[in-house]
């Protein structure tokens, strides 16, 4: 199901048996399933076997072969489980045991940054924003929010190279803190919406796929949009322009821009300790993680 190249790949990050036993995973579903017209699509993801299919029953599909490399449970599922409906993809069929399932292929699937300006994204994900949360969320695998930074944090305690940046994770801290006082309901967020998660769909209207499910205010869910609307360089536009972004998109969802100014740098700091530095690399692989971080700080404080 893969050519060499990319077997090799995931051997060289999962292991040869552990990646031979995923894609048996992957065949023995396909067969279960009846899919057919199976084609890996390697660039949708690095940590992932994603393949696009199709179902007799569901028409075209996303088959996906949940990877666990750190051996912690998978939310990914039961969080498309929890969002679909109204504006989210449908899952059709799932295993949590193999860590596996399909769902709705969204077409033509022009994501959100292609489709339209920037006025108009504005606009659409505010629309989507207030429509996507839930107000009830069962007890189950989701992290929550804090325990996303507090991971950041933990996994880089014993780094020595990281001193000079030990000041930001505390601001983020106590500013994370100090939100969570005013902003502390506990929903399902996306925790990943940004805008190749919102695709425009065959009515011309947009869909939101692949929600990671941690638990939050929802004041925290609009952080990775900012940030892929600026290419996740804050640094490609002026600041002013990065502030107008904001304002517009607060005023669109009714929250504060000085708050999302303050959600954007404790993001940057989440995504650099927890996503990078946590997870082995160097300061030299985080350098675009460190200068967003650095440049989300003062526009907080401008805020």
């Amino acid at each position: 199901m893969l050519t060499d190249i990319h077997a090799e790949r995931f051997i060289k990050l999962l292991g040869e048996e552990s990646c031979n036993e995923r894609i048996r995973t992957a065949e023995k579903y396909g067969k279960q399933w009846e899919l057919f017209d199976i084609e890996f699509k390697p660039e949708l993801s690095n940590n992932n076997l994603i393949f696009y299919a199709a179902s007799k029953r569901y028409g075209k599909v996303i088959f996906k072969i949940l990877i666990n490399i750190d051996n912690v449970i998978d939310e990914e599922i039961p969080a498309l489980k929890l969002f679909q409906g109204g504006n989210v993809c449908k899952l059709y069929a799932y295993s949590l045991e193999d860590r596996v399932y399909i769902m709705e292929r969204i077409t033509p699937a022009d994501t959100l940054y292609e489709s339209a300006p920037r006025s108009e994204r504005i606009k659409i994900a505010g629309e989507l924003f207030r429509g996507l949360h839930k107000n009830e969320v069962p007890d189950g695998p989701f992290p929550t929010y804090a325990e996303w930074f507090e991971a950041g944090k933990e996994g880089t305690k014993n780094r020595a190279d990281c001193t000079a940046l030990y000041p930001y994770l505390d601001r983020a801290e106590r500013m994370l803190s100090d939100l969570c006082k005013t902003y502390s309901r506990k929903l399902l967020l996306h925790g990943d919406l940004h805008h190749e998660n919102i695709l425009k769909n065959e009515t011309g209207s947009y869909t939101v796929t692949d929600p990671k499910g941690v638990i939050g205010d929802p004041v925290f869910d609009l952080s990775r949009f900012i940030l892929d609307e600026f290419r996740d360089d804050l640094t490609s536009e002026p600041k002013e322009a990065v502030i107008d972004f904001v304002q517009k998109l607060g005023d669109a969802v009714g929250i504060p821009c000085k708050i999302l100014l303050q959600c954007l740098f404790i993001e940057t700091v989440i995504w650099l300790f927890r996503e990078a530095l946590s997870q082995g690399e160097s300061l030299e692989e985080c350098e675009q993680l460190i200068t967003n971080m650095k440049t989300a700080y003062t526009l907080a404080c401008h805020g």
